[in-house]
């Protein structure tokens, strides 16, 4: 007995590949896998940018504290968009710089050595307190004591960078007095 193969199974085509159907549910579905995956991933950048301003803050307090103590000369920092001059009424997002002060006055002469210069952070704000800028003594103090604020535009990622008048310096997610960082 020989079997037939029946013109009405095949159509007469083969299949070689996915149907214009198949393709559209398939793009759908990538879509809305998409859809829920990409706002976490926007909230996972924001974060790790706060952090990272942060960090990089805070490594530069305490670099700066520890060349004060180590020269014996007092280490200012401020709010810096050349990496030269300290900008008094200018923002810390724009980056900073920490220098030697031999004549404390909070103002960088051209004798006075940069020792550090940190990057501008334009994705998120880093606001201190006035006066704009920070001294470190020889001491290992600091003045004026406070915190920075490093904030985004998702006002859920937030971090404190605080300075207390002994000169130790630690990140929070919360500000000094335990409420939430207000930006």
């Amino acid at each position: 007995m020989t079997f037939m193969r029946s013109p009405f199974l095949s159509c007469g085509r083969t299949s070689s590949g996915f149907s214009l159907v198949e393709t559209l549910i398939v793009l759908m579905i990538i879509a809305g896998v998409l859809g829920f995956a990409v706002p976490g991933f926007q909230n996972q950048i924001i974060a790790k940018e706060v952090d990272a301003a942060s960090g990089r803050l805070f490594q530069d307090l305490q670099l700066a504290r520890v060349d004060s103590i180590r020269r014996g000369v007092p280490v200012v920092l401020c709010p810096s968009a050349d990496g030269a001059s300290c900008q008094f009424g200018g923002q810390w997002r724009q980056g900073w710089i920490g220098f030697e002060d031999f004549n404390r006055d909070q103002r960088r002469d051209h004798t006075e050595t940069i020792l550090l210069s940190g990057p501008s952070t334009t994705s998120v704000s880093v606001e201190w307190r006035s006066p704009n800028w920070l001294r470190f003594s020889p001491d290992g103090k600091a003045w004026p004591n406070g915190h920075f604020r490093i904030c985004s535009n998702d006002l859920s990622k937030t971090r404190a960078v605080i300075i207390y008048r002994t000169g130790r310096v630690r990140v929070d997610d919360r500000s000094p007095s335990g409420g939430p960082v207000s930006c």
